[in-house]
């Protein structure tokens, strides 16, 4: 990792600090050392302690009473609470889409699962990860609403650093998904709120340690 410039040094400093967090460079649980972070990223302390201020106000990291701040650690029911959440905001992401840009929506996710035949081999698998957080992302962001928008920002960055793999196996998935965009072709905005709802509450209820696909 290269030294960070002098500009824009807590921007800079709070990024780097996301990515680590994202490459579980940082894990759950873990203690923050200032001074090794400043070492590392060639700066001194005070952008560092900027960025963990940030990042604990967005409910990523937590200060512990005189022993420091940590990587928080996310329950499987706090994971629950944050997909119990996506499920209404993505339900209501699609009709927003559905209603606004259906066209500028089809070009851009209706295909995304096109590639794909089940069972899927090892190099499907991989790459079906990266369709699933596209095809998702993409409906959030054709929104076009700031606060689904914003959990767009904070949430699924929460879900991608904590998530350790897939919640459900793709030959229930894909099929869902396939599901989904039949409905978007359809132009069945009811039913696609439904589906992709429904979707998200079943991952969910899938959410425990010895479920999660790797």
């Amino acid at each position: 990792m290269t030294a960070i410039k002098k500009e824009s040094l807590g921007d800079l400093v709070y990024e780097q600090l996301r990515n680590m967090l994202l490459n579980k460079d940082l894990v759950p649980g873990q203690k923050i050392s200032k001074k090794e972070i400043a070492e590392l990223l060639g700066v001194s302390q005070t952008p560092v302690q900027e960025s963990l201020i940030r990042l604990i106000r967005e409910g990523v990291l937590e200060q512990r009473e005189r022993r420091g701040v940590f990587v928080k650690v996310f329950d499987d029911k706090d994971m629950r609470d944050i997909f119990s959440v996506r499920a209404g905001l993505e339900g209501i992401a699609v009709r927003l889409c559905m209603e606004q840009c259906t066209e500028c929506l089809l070009d851009d996710i209706i295909t995304i699962f096109d590639e794909f035949t089940l069972p899927l081999d090892a190099d499907q698998f991989t790459a079906y990860q990266h369709a699933d957080r596209r095809f998702h992302e993409q409906i959030l962001m054709r929104s076009d609403n700031m606060v689904i928008l914003n959990f767009l920002k904070e949430f699924e960055f929460i879900i991608r650093c904590y998530q350790k793999g897939l919640l459900r196996d793709p030959n229930e998935t894909l099929i869902e998904h396939r599901q989904i965009i039949q409905a978007i072709r359809d132009l069945d905005i009811e039913q696609a709120q439904y589906l992709l709802t429904q979707h998200h509450l079943r991952s969910r209820d899938a959410i425990s340690p010895s479920n999660i696909i790797r």
